[in-house]
C-alpha cells in the first residue's frame, strides 16, 4: 500500500476560497430520513542507506508511544490511567457518576464536554489535540492551515499541529496502531466510538443539515458540466461530462465516473474529499470493499455517500473537489465545476483525453496517480523502449483492460489514446442498467463474480440517478423530491395508511 500522501492534490491548483463552509444557519434544522528511464541503469552498489537509521528510530519510537514502558504509565491514587495523561497534558475533563447504567465512568473532554474517553484509554497522546480544545458543533478549520487550502481529513489534523516526521512512517505506523490496539477493542466492546470518531460524528451531523438545507435543494435542479482529471496528470487524463447536479454521489461514482473514466465495476472502493472543510464521502454502509480497510488510516472515517446530492460537493462555478479511487493505490482524482446550465436528465460524456490507468497498476514501478505520471512522462519520451512495452504489455492484462465488465473481449491498453464512442458505450449502459446494491460483507463481488443490483428509482418520476427519500409514514416508496412525493400522493395515499395501521398494530 502507498503511504497516504498530501501534497499530491493540491499541486497545480489556484484556490479562489478562504474560508470552510459555515455551518450555522443550518445547525439547527432537522434532517429527514431520508482515488524513468534512468531506472534502467540502477545499480545495487548506488543504493544509499543512510535513512535506514533513521526510520528504525522512528519505528522504534512509535512502538514505545503506543507500548510505554511500566514506570511511563505509573498510576497515582485513584486515578485512572486516562485521567493522569489529561493531567500531564493540561486537558480538563470531567468525569461521569458510576452508575447502574453507566459502570465506565467516562471522562468527558472539550469545551462542551460532549467527547467521552474511557478512563483506561492509554492512546490519550494519538489523539488529535483538535477533539480537546475545539467543540464540533461550531467548528470551522482554517483553510490558511493546509497547503493549498485543501483542508484533509476533516480539519481534525492541520498541519500545524502535527509533530515533525508527522506525515510519514510514524504518522502511518500510530494511526495503524491506533485502529487495532487494544483501547480500540475496548470501545468496540462498548458499542462507543473512539473520540476522535465522536468527534466527527458530530461533524457528519452537521454535514447532514447542510446537505439537506433549502440551498442545496435548490441547487439541485440544475446540470453541472465537470471536468475530471487525474491529479498530476491533468493534460494527459481527463474527461468532460454533463451531469444531473442533484445526482447522488453513490451513483455518480458507480454510473458515470467508473464508465468515463474506464475504471472497473464494483472492483475498489473509493472516497469523495470536500477540501473546504475535509469531509470525505464513500460507501460507509458498503464494506464490502475489501480496500476499505484503509479508510481508519487514510480518512478516520467516511460519512455515507448514499444520499449525499453532487450538489453538496461542487456548489458555485470554479468549485472543487477530490475523488480518490482505490484507496490502496490512491488514484487521485480532481472534480472541476466548469458550467452551471438548465436541468437535463441525461448524463452527456463530452470530451476526454488518455487512456485509464491500469486497475491494480499493473505494470506500473510504483501505484497511484504519481507513478502513473511518471509512466507517461517515460513513454512520450521513447515508447519504443523495452521497458516501455513491456510495461504496456503487463498493464494490458489489468482487470479493466482484459476483462472489460461489459462483456467485450479484451481491449489494449494504449496510454495516450481515448476512445470516445467507447466509454459512451460503457456509459450508456451503465445508466440503462442497475446500479451496485449497498451490502455488508468482506467483497463486493458475490461467488462467480456477480454482484447485488438494483433497478430502484422514484416512484414517482422513475429518476434513479438522484437520491431517494423513503416515504415516512409507510417506509416503502420512495422519491426523489418533494414535489414528485406530492404528485403521487393521491395514488399512493391508500397504500400508505394501509401499511402504516399495519405499522401501528405491531
Amino acid at each position: 500500500m502507498q503511504l497516504p500522501y498530501s501534497k499530491v492534490v493540491g499541486r497545480r491548483r489556484q484556490s479562489t476560497m478562504s474560508r470552510g463552509i459555515d455551518y450555522s444557519k443550518w445547525d439547527n434544522l432537522s434532517v429527514s430520513d431520508s482515488e524513468d528511464s534512468s531506472v534502467d541503469d540502477y545499480q545495487e552498489e548506488n543504493c544509499d542507506h543512510s535513512g535506514d537509521d533513521a526510520q528504525l528510530k522512528m519505528f522504534s519510537s512509535a512502538l514505545q508511544s503506543q507500548f510505554p514502558r511500566p514506570n511511563d504509565t505509573a498510576s497515582s491514587g485513584d486515578h485512572s490511567p486516562a485521567e493522569i495523561a489529561l493531567l500531564k497534558k493540561g486537558i480538563s475533563y470531567e468525569k461521569e457518576q458510576v452508575s447502574d447504567d453507566n459502570d465506565v465512568g467516562w471522562l468527558l473532554v472539550g469545551p462542551s464536554k460532549n467527547i467521552k474517553i474511557h478512563p483506561n484509554d492509554k492512546s490519550i497522546h494519538m489523539y488529535s489535540s483538535i477533539i480537546y480544545t475545539e467543540d464540533p458543533n461550531t467548528y470551522v478549520p482554517d483553510r490558511s492551515d493546509y497547503e493549498d487550502e485543501h483542508v484533509a481529513k476533516w480539519g481534525i489534523e492541520p498541519p500545524s499541529l502535527q509533530e515533525e516526521g508527522g506525515d510519514g512512517i510514524e504518522s502511518f505506523i500510530a494511526r495503524m496502531m491506533l485502529s487495532s490496539n487494544s483501547d480500540a477493542r475496548e470501545y468496540a466492546r462498548l458499542n462507543v466510538e473512539n473520540p476522535e470518531s465522536q468527534f466527527i460524528d458530530i461533524l457528519i451531523g452537521r454535514r447532514s443539515q447542510y446537505n439537506n438545507s433549502d440551498e442545496i435543494t435548490a441547487a439541485m435542479k440544475f446540470t453541472y458540466v465537470v471536468r475530471i482529471e487525474l491529479c498530476l496528470c491533468e493534460k494527459d487524463v481527463w474527461r468532460r461530462v454533463r451531469v444531473p447536479s442533484g445526482i447522488s454521489l453513490s451513483v455518480f461514482h458507480d454510473q458515470v465516473i467508473c464508465p468515463v473514466m474506464g475504471w472497473s465495476r464494483g472492483y475498489h472502493g473509493y472516497a469523495f474529499e470536500d477540501p473546504r472543510d475535509g469531509t470525505v464521502i464513500g460507501p460507509a454502509k458498503n464494506s464490502a470493499y475489501i480496500d476499505t480497510m484503509h479508510v481508519p488510516m487514510l480518512y478516520k472515517k467516511v460519512m455515507d455517500d448514499k444520499g449525499c446530492p453532487l450538489a453538496a460537493l461542487l456548489l458555485k462555478k470554479g468549485d472543487v473537489a477530490y475523488y480518490n479511487y482505490d484507496l490502496g493505490d490512491n488514484w487521485m482524482h480532481r472534480l472541476v465545476l466548469e458550467d452551471i446550465v438548465a436541468e437535463e436528465a441525461s448524463v452527456t460524456l463530452m470530451a476526454g483525453g488518455g487512456a485509464c490507468p491500469p486497475e491494480d497498476s499493473n505494470g506500473l514501478d510504483s501505484k497511484g496517480s504519481g507513478s502513473y505520471a511518471d509512466f507517461l512522462e517515460a513513454y512520450k519520451s521513447n515508447p519504443k523502449k523495452q521497458k516501455m512495452k513491456e510495461a504496456v504489455k503487463e498493464a494490458s492484462r489489468a482487470v479493466n483492460y482484459s476483462q472489460p465488465w461489459i462483456g467485450c473481449a479484451p481491449i489494449p491498453f494504449k496510454p495516450l489514446d481515448f476512445n470516445i464512442e467507447y466509454h459512451r458505450m460503457l456509459l450508456s449502459a451503465m445508466l440503462s442498467g442497475p446500479s451496485i446494491k449497498t451490502q455488508r460483507g468482506n467483497f463486493v463481488m458475490m461467488p462467480g463474480g456477480k454482484y447485488k443490483e438494483t433497478m430502484k428509482g422514484c416512484d414517482n418520476c422513475g429518476n434513479r440517478l438522484k437520491p431517494l427519500s423513503k416515504c415516512t409514514g409507510c417506509r416503502k416508496a420512495s422519491y426523489c423530491s418533494r414535489e414528485c412525493q406530492v404528485q403521487a400522493w393521491k395514488m399512493h395515499k391508500p397504500e400508505c395508511k394501509k401499511h402504516s395501521a399495519k405499522k401501528k398494530k405491531k
